[in-house]
C-alpha cells in the first residue's frame, strides 16, 4: 500500500459512509436507467433492427441465416426472448421490448456494485477508491448508453465483471477447483453473448499461469470452451469458421489494411470542436474517444443520418471537454497499476484487463476496415470497464495532495456535465 503515498497514513475512520455513498450511486443509476428504459426508443441502438429480428426470431424458434447479427452468439438474445414472451403477458407496460432493455439497467446496477467489491479487494484500506471506482462506472457516457439500448454488450459487460471478481476471490482465498470451474461457466456464458468476452478469458488465463496457478487455468480454459463448444461448433459447420463476420476480409496482409493516420491521427481540433462523424472518420483515437463520451454515431442526442442540430453540437463539444481528466487519469492510472503489478497477482488482472481488451480491439477494426469506419465502437470494450475504473481511482490515490485538490473541482464539473448528457430527451 505504499504506492500511494500521502493517502496510506491514518486509519479509514467512516467505512459506512462509503457503504452509503455506493448505495447512492447504485440507486442513481437505476433511477437514471428507468428513465431511459422507458424514453428511449428501441429501433434507434446500434444494429437494433437485426437485434429485435434476432430476438423475435428465438421467439419462433430459428436462428438468423447469412443477415442481420447472424455473427452474433444466441445468449443475449434468448434471454431477451424470455423478457420479451413475459411482457407479452402483460406483465410490462407499452413496448414489450422495453422489458429487455429494463433488464440491462439491472445488470448496469449490478455491474457497479461488482467493480466497487472488485476494488474494494484490491485496496481495503482505502474504500473510497472503491466508491470513486464505482462512480466513474456509473458516470461513464458509453456505459449508460448501452444500458439504454436493446444490445448484448451490457450482459456481457456483467458477466465479465463478474470472472474478473471471481478470479481475484481465487487469487485471494483458498483457490479449489470449484472456484476455478465458476470462472469457466461465467466465461463460457460470456462468449455465448459477445465473442469480445475472449479478451477478459485472456486476462484471466495470463494471470493465473503467472500467479502459478496453471492447473486452475487449464480447468478454466476448458470449462469456458465446453460451455461455448456448441455455439463455435453451429457456426463452424454453418459457415466454415467459428467467428463469421459480414463484412468481408480483404485479401492484403493485416498490417497494410489500414493506412498511417489509422493508428496515430488525433482529430485535432476536431475531436473538441465537432466530436461526430464524418469527422476523423476511421482514425481509431478520436473517434473511439467521441463514441466513449459523446454520440459520435448519432444514436444519442442526434440522429446520425439527418443534419446535426447547434443545440446537438454544443452539447457534444462540451462532452469531449468533460472527457478529457477522466481519461487522461484513467490511462495514467491503468498503465502505473501495470507497472507496478509484479508480484501482485490481483492487480496484475485488473491490469491486464484494459491491456488484452485494447490488443482485441486494435486486432478487430484492422481486420474489418469500413469506409464510415463504424467498427469503431467504444462498446467493443465495454467489458473492460472495470479495469479502467480502478485505473482511474489508482490514478486519484497517486496523486499528490495539492493536485488532487486542484483536480476536484474540473472532476466535478465533468460529473455534472455527464450526468445531464446521459439523462434521454
Amino acid at each position: 500500500m505504499r504506492s500511494f503515498g500521502w493517502l496510506t497514513t491514518g486509519k479509514q475512520r467512516r467505512p459506512r459512509v462509503h457503504g452509503s455513498a455506493v448505495a447512492a450511486i447504485a440507486g442513481a443509476v437505476g433511477v437514471l436507467g428507468a428513465w431511459n428504459a422507458a424514453r428511449y426508443p428501441p429501433t434507434l441502438g446500434y444494429d437494433s433492427v437485426g437485434d429485435l429480428a434476432y430476438a423475435d426470431g428465438i421467439l419462433h424458434g430459428r436462428l438468423p441465416f447469412g443477415t442481420g447479427e447472424f455473427a452474433q452468439p444466441p445468449g443475449f438474445y434468448a434471454v431477451a426472448a424470455v423478457a420479451d414472451r413475459i411482457a407479452r403477458f402483460g406483465v410490462w407496460l407499452g413496448d414489450p421490448h422495453r422489458a429487455t432493455m429494463a433488464l440491462d439497467v439491472a445488470l448496469l446496477i449490478a455491474t457497479t456494485l461488482l467493480v466497487w467489491r472488485i476494488v474494494l479487494d484490491l485496496w481495503p484500506a482505502r474504500p473510497w477508491c472503491a466508491t470513486v471506482a464505482a462512480l466513474f462506472v456509473a458516470l461513464l457516457p458509453v456505459t449508460e448508453r448501452a444500458a439504454a439500448m436493446f444490445h448484448p454488450e451490457t450482459l456481457n459487460l456483467f458477466l465479465s465483471t463478474l470472472a474478473i471478481w471471481l478470479t481475484l476471490r481465487l487469487l485471494h482465498g483458498r483457490a479449489s477447483p470449484w472456484a476455478a470451474a465458476r470462472i469457466g461457466v461465467v466465461l463460457g456464458l460470456a462468449q455465448l453473448v459477445r465473442a469480445f468476452s475472449l479478451a477478459i478469458l485472456a486476462a484471466v488465463l495470463l494471470t493465473l499461469l503467472v500467479s502459478s496457478c496453471k492447473k486452475h487455468a487449464v480447468l478454466v480454459l476448458l470449462v469456458s470452451l465446453l460451455v461455448a463448444a456448441p455455439w463455435y461448433v453451429r457456426q463452424t459447420v454453418v459457415y466454415g469458421t467459428p467467428f463469421p463476420f459480414n463484412r468481408a476480409s480483404p485479401h492484403t496482409a493485416i498490417w497494410n489494411r489500414r493506412p498511417l493516420q489509422f493508428y496515430v491521427g488525433l482529430g485535432l481540433p476536431a475531436v473538441l470542436t465537432l466530436p461526430y462523424r464524418p469527422h476523423f472518420d476511421n482514425q481509431a483515437i478520436p473517434t473511439t474517444y467521441s463514441e466513449l463520451w459523446g454520440d459520435y454515431f448519432g444514436h444519442w442526442v442526434w440522429n446520425g443520418s439527418r443534419r446535426i442540430t447547434a443545440n446537438a453540437r454544443a452539447v457534444l463539444r462540451l462532452q469531449s471537454l468533460a472527457g478529457l481528466l477522466p481519461t487522461l487519469l484513467a490511462v495514467g492510472g491503468w498503465l502505473a497499476l501495470l507497472l507496478t503489478a509484479r508480484g501482485r497477482p490481483g492487480q496484475l488482472l485488473i491490469a491486464l484487463v484494459p491491456l488484452v481488451g485494447l490488443v482485441q480491439y486494435l486486432v478487430f477494426t484492422v481486420s474489418y476496415p469500413s469506409q464510415d469506419g463504424d467498427v469503431l465502437k467504444a462498446t467493443y470494450m465495454l467489458d473492460t470497464t472495470a479495469g479502467w475504473a480502478a485505473g482511474f481511482a489508482y490514478a486519484l490515490a497517486r496523486l499528490p495532495r495539492r493536485a488532487l485538490q486542484v483536480a476536484v473541482a474540473p472532476l466535478t464539473v465533468a460529473a455534472v456535465v455527464d450526468l445531464t448528457f446521459l439523462v434521454y430527451r
